[in-house]
């Protein structure tokens, strides 16, 4: 009964347990030998049947109650008759030259994915901390081959900072190819440049032909790599990107319009929060305050009108009316005689069919812009990086 429960328990079929012993109050120890009428020669596959000698290892288990787990397997040790070599038998479930199961393994990459960091994954497990950052970043590796599939529909990519150079002092980005089919970060690679895209495990997934669908911001380094990697993509330039270009360029006025000496009393102006709220959102009085402003400063006032322009243009359904709204606007900044509205018109002009192409997707880049949020939560947690391809793993699995 017994020797059941144990079989049961730690999954090992072709063992059998024959003795437990409490080593102490917090370890258990299990012997066990392996079943089995031949093994293979490892060099020349021929059947073995010859005993050479018997060996005795100690296996590290997952835990039992918060208590050490140890197995104490009798292995024999073959002669093969062909070649004359000794090897010892294999066990399923432990790796050659372990001392710890694979579900021991495993159990590190839950512990490690849920306590705070990998010191507290020591002292519960009570294993140094060689084995836990092998095993973990080991099981990690093996969660990642999982997700070698081809690229989907739709994908979406954007960059984050990963870290400070200490050479350069210049910060590095890592890229995020965001799957928007399964709901999960498909690849992260180091850098932001075209050569560095192309270099990249991303460019070596199969079936970049089914990617229909592209969300980017606003950079022709990604817009000259998904032209090239995805030939049959629709590029859609996000509408957040868009409008930010019209908020930064009515923030740097209204910074310069604060040294007026309208505003020397004025410790702490809402001018900021009214200027980038959407004017069908304000109050009344609030819209009577911006009027009153906009009035006393007619180059502020035009690039506001802008925008609200070019927010109103996300609001139209349908590709044609669209079109239509965004030349008339195009039209209109170009009649302007200020440096910020002419920078405006030739970035809309440039990507007009990226914006464009919304109105036939209705994507965004949220969910990708989701994602590098919670990639800079890793980067908390784990206290930062220096390792790219820890990083990468971290992130495919937590991201998953």
């Amino acid at each position: 009964m017994l020797e059941s429960q144990i079989n049961k328990l730690f999954s090992l079929p072709e063992l059998k347990f024959t003795n437990k012993r409490n080593l102490t109050n917090h370890i258990i120890q299990f012997d066990a030998y392996k079943l089995s009428e031949f093994e293979v020669c490892p060099k020349c596959a021929t059947k073995a049947t010859k005993i050479h000698d018997h060996v005795f290892v100690h296996i590290k288990d997952v835990p039992i109650r918060d208590k050490i787990v140890y197995l104490r397997i009798r292995k024999r040790r073959f002669r093969c008759q062909n070649c004359n070599s000794v090897f010892r038998e294999p066990v399923p479930g432990i790796r050659k030259g372990f001392r710890s199961t694979q579900r021991f393994r495993s159990h590190i990459r839950w512990c490690a994915s849920n306590f705070t960091d990998l010191k507290r994954v020591t002292e519960k497990l009570k294993c140094s901390s060689w084995l836990v950052y092998k095993a973990f970043y080991e099981q990690l590796s093996l969660e990642a081959k999982k997700m070698n599939y081809e690229w989907p529909k739709t994908i979406g990519i954007d960059e984050h900072s990963f870290v400070r150079n200490t050479k350069t002092h210049y910060k590095e980005f890592a890229t995020v190819f965001v799957d928007f089919n399964n709901n999960r970060v498909r690849e992260v690679t180091l850098g932001r440049s075209f050569d560095d895209l192309i270099n990249s495990r991303a460019f070596d997934i199969q079936g970049p032909e089914n990617v229909k669908n592209v969300v980017i911001d606003m950079s022709s380094t990604y817009k000259k790599f998904v032209k090239k990697q995805f030939p049959n993509a629709l590029i859609t330039s996000d509408k957040f990107h868009v409008v930010k270009l019209f908020n930064h360029a009515v923030n740097k006025i209204r910074i310069e319009i604060m040294k007026h000496p309208v505003f020397e009393k004025s410790k702490t102006s809402p001018m900021r929060r009214l200027y980038l709220t959407r004017d069908d959102r304000l109050s009344f009085s609030q819209r009577s305050i911006v009027k009153h402003i906009n009035g006393l400063f007619p180059e502020l006032e035009e690039i506001y009108k802008f925008k609200e322009r070019m927010l109103s243009i996300y609001n139209i359904r349908g590709f044609k009316r669209a079109k239509k709204a965004l030349t008339k606007l195009t039209d209109e900044m170009a009649h302007s005689g200020r440096k910020a509205v002419q920078s405006l018109r030739r970035t809309l002009v440039k990507w007009r069919v990226e914006i464009l192409n919304y109105f036939k997707s209705g994507i965004t880049n949220a969910k990708t812009e989701g994602y590098n949020r919670k990639a800079k939560l890793i980067q908390r947690k784990a206290y930062g990086y220096r390792n790219f391809e820890n990083y990468r793993l971290r992130l495919l699995y937590d991201c998953r």
